[in-house]
């Protein structure tokens, strides 16, 4: 038996480092929401700034960084940096450019006009980035703790459903305020994008997993955080399963068993969508109402036939697998290529529906989708009319601005100056974010910013898949990188969900970097 490496100081640091951002920074909060974002921006800088001073200090005692520095020496650039840390690079150098260039310097470093996202928080997501990326191990507890976490999280938000707040945290709250905040994290959309993630890599390693105590367990944290995901009444959650079930058949149509769980993922999310619904009836008066694209579902008269339906298939694919002995099999080649063909074609019909609606004006065809197809200021509670501002903005800016953008987290301010007025006077209300992740970078570091940023995500996926992982923690990394990827259009980017995106990027790459190595 080969005995087990000993695991190096630094590699020590970032797992103290990644199980205080998985497990603590999910959980932490000190005045309830009233300075839940300043809590959460403070314990994750706290927990890199800590990192990098041991990381300095032991570089400093030891010389090591010398002697990594000369064993560079001689290797290709190819050979040093994937094209995921390329991206990285690219997008603190637009963010630090576009910094420099703006007018709101002070601001765009800090991001204190904003959600605290400035070019400081920025480069310590790199920071972390490299330092973890470069000496993290995957441990598969690891993952458990953050599921873990992910389940306290999820749990309070289940309980706020059922109107009950075990720690308190809508004491002082107003009474318009409530249901739009739930659990450690803040506002429903942010709980959403956190438990994507949460369910993402539940999912997937589930979808993995053999063994009856980590079926079970894994099964309970999935079932739980589907659960958490439809009575968080944001529709940002549903782009998150979108991404999820289409594109996990790629992944797992590898194998017969990938083929089951695959059927049984499904089974179990329409099954608690049922039991939703079921709720919503039954304890009408004692739970919160739900009004986002659940009730469209929830309100199909055939699903219970859909469900059972889905648990037929599980248990037909099970009984045949297992009374032929295949179980363990791989499935054909052409379940795959299928798939790719489904997903070309789905793509092509939501684009001829948005085409036919917002362009060919057939709106009254999709009776209860209008609200999700049709683009107008009113579209996603008032993102349209932000999304609508962004565009014209951008288009009025300085030629130096469209290049490089106004600086990081300064949308606040570029709406104030160019549209207070006309914020106040549609809904009384001042705009501090573009409500799309991407908008708000093409507005805040231009368009070469916005590129490199969203090359992160493909060239995560790409090194991911040109790597060949199968394992299933770093599997489950990348789709949750990728379930905040596609709610980002949506959504917010801010210090409470992100950072959990960037750290579990880091452990999807840290798989790939050990791939390389050997």
């Amino acid at each position: 038996m080969k005995k087990k490496e000993r695991r190096s100081f630094l590699t020590a640091v970032t797992d103290v480092f990644m199980l205080l951002v998985l497990v603590g920074h999910l959980l932490v909060f000190k005045n309830y929401y009233f300075d839940i974002f300043q809590v959460k921006y403070r314990y994750y800088y706290t927990c890199v700034i800590g990192m990098l001073v041991l990381f300095v200090g032991y570089g400093l005692v030891t010389r090591k960084p010398l002697k990594y520095l000369q064993n560079l020496h001689g290797k290709k650039l190819s050979e040093i940096f994937n094209w995921t840390d390329c991206m990285v690079l690219a997008f603190v150098l637009f963010a630090s450019i576009a910094t420099i260039l703006s007018p709101f310097k002070y601001e765009a470093f800090w991001g204190n006009e904003g959600r605290y996202t400035g070019l400081f928080l920025i480069l310590l997501y790199a920071a972390s980035y490299f330092c973890v990326t470069r000496y993290y191990q995957i441990e598969e507890w690891h993952m458990d703790a953050f599921l873990v976490s992910g389940m306290i999280l999820c749990l309070l938000g289940i309980a706020d459903y059922f109107n009950w707040d075990p720690l308190g945290f809508e004491e002082r709250m107003l009474d318009g305020q409530q249901h739009i905040f739930t659990s450690t994290v803040g506002n429903i959309n942010t709980f959403t994008a956190c438990v994507a993630m949460v369910m993402a890599v539940a999912g997937v390693r589930l979808a993995s997993c053999k063994g009856v105590v980590k079926n079970i367990w894994l099964g309970i944290c999935t079932f739980v955080a589907f659960a958490a995901l439809i009575i968080g009444e944001s529709d940002n959650a549903y782009l998150s399963l979108a991404v999820f079930f289409g594109f996990l058949p790629l992944y797992l149509f590898r194998t017969r068993q990938g083929v089951r769980k695959y059927f049984l993922l499904l089974a179990m999310f329409f099954s608690m969508i049922w039991c939703v619904g079921i709720t919503q009836v039954v304890f009408a008066g004692y739970v919160q109402p739900i009004y986002s694209l659940f009730q469209v579902i929830a309100g199909f008269s055939g699903l219970p036939f859909v469900v059972a339906g889905m648990w037929a298939v599980v248990a037909v694919l099970y009984v045949i697998d297992f009374r032929q002995h295949r179980q363990d099999e791989d499935a054909s080649p052409w379940l795959t290529r299928i798939w790719w063909g489904v997903i070309a074609l789905v793509c092509l019909i939501i684009a001829f529906v948005l085409y036919d609606v917002n362009i060919a004006g057939h709106v009254d065809r999709y009776d209860g989708l209008q609200n999700y197809l049709y683009f107008n200021d009113e579209w996603g509670t008032r993102r349209g009319f932000a999304w609508r501002l962004a565009v014209e903005d951008y288009m009025n800016f300085p030629i130096l601005q469209k290049i490089f953008g106004y600086g990081p987290d300064t949308f606040s301010l570029v709406a104030y100056f160019h549209n207070l007025e006309e914020m106040f006077v549609r809904y009384e209300s001042r705009y501090d974010s573009v409500h799309n992740e991407y908008l708000q970078y093409l507005i805040t570091v231009g368009p070469m910013g916005l590129l490199s940023y969203l090359g992160i995500f493909v060239a995560s996926t790409i090194d991911v898949v040109k790597n060949k992982l199968r394992n299933p923690a770093a599997m489950g990394a990348l789709f949750a990188v990728l379930c905040y990827a596609f709610q980002a259009t949506i959504n917010i980017n801010q210090p409470i969900a992100t950072p959990i995106m960037w750290t579990l990027l880091c452990v999807a790459m840290a798989k790939c970097r050990e791939t390389d190595r050997g």
